[in-house]
């Protein structure tokens, strides 16, 4: 996550690539346009991923308002995540012992294709998303609690006894309440079982479908440029209220400061410092504080880069003595300036939920070599340390943390991982230690990557089942003393168990162009990790 200064013929290249790489209409950096003066386009950009030729993986990339604007949810989320509102569902009911929820669908909602978007697609989403490999942990969390969903995940039944399908009118009956499963309703975007019942599940993330879509938002996709940009229209079969841009326009450009400056994005929100200290320079942006529960933390490969459970930290020993070895307080400060606060558990230190009595894990060098001597450390091989991010804050703070661990006697390597994050550090898992993110969607999220339910982490935990008892009650939990008792035992186990090294929790900025973009005063923003109601068709162009 951040030092900047680019040359005048590093710019200039920039910039022509801009140009280069743009749809036809777009803006030139001079201002002028070849697009109708009455036609409002709204721009965004990020990172090229792959061959840039298709939208978000939603269910494992739902963040940001590109997903927001192609699929929709049952419900949709306020800005705060307190309460929900009808997006698919026009009513729902929950049942006093809150084990029951039934969703009634509009009428007359349809796919972009024109196809009607029933109940059916809701029952075959939940069936797919208990089925598919690369997913959101927080999904299949709350669907095993479906009755029959965990027979069905194990392709002991073919169907989730459940879930009941009538009319317009979808049931789940759940083993046990889980707490925010409205929440999740407002996160988990519904896909078409016409276009995707013969895909196979473990695929699906790769799945040509993501290609050109069939939507069920306000926007489709238009056109995909391979690589320089998409275009999305206004989907005529979206019933709600349309939006004002006609069209949104999603430029690859791997700098978001030159992409803002240049007119081609009007969006944006970083965690980066050196991103920050550059954008609060242009002054077309206005800046937004983002509350929000975002982690940074080293997770633990036990399954070993041979995949056979011989992992250089399987002793807890040597997991402590790395956190002492690494001066999270110095690191924070210096590399990560404005952003971060250093934290020990899964709550942050100035909640009332957070454990009073938590180890902080000091910088303390010589106890790191104590802890190895006692361990019996191998210090002939390296320990190898990835990361997936590629700002230079991030780089830095792994260099940092390779000199701070080679001084207590730990030889290592540091890595990058070139394919996507979660291929990376679950599926080829070539590394010991990996350095990741996490915006939470609440205790439950960070928790739940400890349950041995997670997908993706029990491929790194050696199916670890010590977490399970505690996470089903905190899923379970609505009550606030409740819920910071269990709380206090999860700090106390992970404390113990170290599957995961605490770093830091970072601040969120959220950038928007108002010289280009007007936006109501009600609208609110929240954890842009995670969908919530951008009232995005009250936005118009200036």
């Amino acid at each position: 996550m951040k030092k900047f200064v680019k040359g005048l013929l590093a710019t200039a290249a920039v910039v022509a690539g801009l140009a280069a790489c743009s749809p036809a209409g777009q803006q030139s950096s001079s201002g002028g346009s070849s697009e109708s003066a009455k036609e409002k386009v709204f721009y965004l950009s990020g990172n090229l991923t792959g061959t840039g030729d298709r939208v978000p993986y939603v269910w494992q990339d739902g963040d940001g308002l590109v997903p927001y604007m192609l699929f929709r949810t049952l419900l949709m989320a306020d800005s705060k995540y307190e309460s929900t509102t009808p997006d698919l569902a026009k009513e729902w009911k929950k049942s006093d012992d809150g084990k029951t929820y039934e969703f009634t669908l509009k009428d007359d909602v349809k796919w972009s294709d024109g196809q009607a978007l029933t109940a059916a697609d809701v029952e075959f989403s939940v069936k797919l998303a208990l089925k598919a490999s690369v997913i959101n942990g927080i999904f299949p969390a709350a669907f095993l609690k479906v009755e029959g969903a965990k027979d069905f995940k194990e392709d002991k039944a073919d169907k989730i006894s459940g879930i009941t399908v009538e009319g317009n009118k979808v049931t789940f009956k759940l083993t046990a309440p889980v707490g925010n499963f409205e929440q999740i309703m407002a996160q988990f975007y519904i896909l078409p079982k016409h276009k995707l019942e013969s895909e196979n599940p473990l695929e699906l993330n790769n799945s040509k479908f993501w290609n050109s879509p069939v939507t069920s938002g306000m926007y489709k996709v238009k056109e995909v440029s391979a690589g320089n940009f998409i275009e999305y229209d206004r989907n005529e079969n979206y019933e709600k209220a349309k939006p004002k841009f006609d069209k949104v326009v999603y430029n690859y450009i791997s700098d978001p400061v030159l992409a803002l400056q240049d007119g081609k994005s009007y969006f944006f929100t970083t965690n980066k410092p050196q991103e920050i200290s550059q954008l609060d320079t242009v002054s077309s942006l206005t800046k937004k504080p983002i509350d929000i529960l975002f982690y940074r933390y080293f997770i633990v490969n036990l399954a070993g880069i041979d995949g056979k459970g011989n992992s250089a930290l399987a002793n807890p020993k040597v997991r402590e003595a790395i956190l002492y070895a690494i001066n999270r307080e110095e690191l924070s400060k210096s590399i990560f300036p404005e952003i971060s606060e250093v934290n020990n558990t899964g709550v942050p230190t100035a909640l009332d939920a957070y454990l009073k009595t938590a180890n902080k894990y000091e910088y303390n060098p010589e106890k790191a070599k104590q802890l190895l001597k006692e361990a019996n450390y191998d210090a002939s091989k390296p320990l190898v340390l990835t990361y997936y991010y590629k700002d230079q804050a991030s780089q830095d703070f792994m260099q940092a943390v390779s000199y701070q661990l080679d001084q207590v006697g730990i030889k290592n390597e540091v890595t990058q991982i070139t394919s996507d994050a979660t291929t990376g550090l679950f599926k080829t898992r070539k590394y010991d230690l990996g350095y990741k993110g996490l915006s939470s969607f609440g205790y439950e999220s960070w928790y739940g990557e400890y349950a041995s339910t997670n997908t993706n982490f029990n491929n790194i935990t050696n199916g670890d089942t010590s977490f399970d008892e505690l996470t089903k009650k905190l899923t379970e939990a609505s009550d606030v003393k409740e819920r910071n008792a269990i709380l206090a035992d999860l700090q106390k186990l992970e404390q113990e168990k170290l599957l995961k090294l605490n770093l830091f929790t970072f601040k969120n900025f959220l950038y928007l162009n108002t010289e280009k973009v007007s936006i109501p005063d009600d609208v609110q923003f929240g954890n842009p990790f995670y969908k919530f109601d951008y009232k995005f068709e009250t936005w118009d162009a200036k």
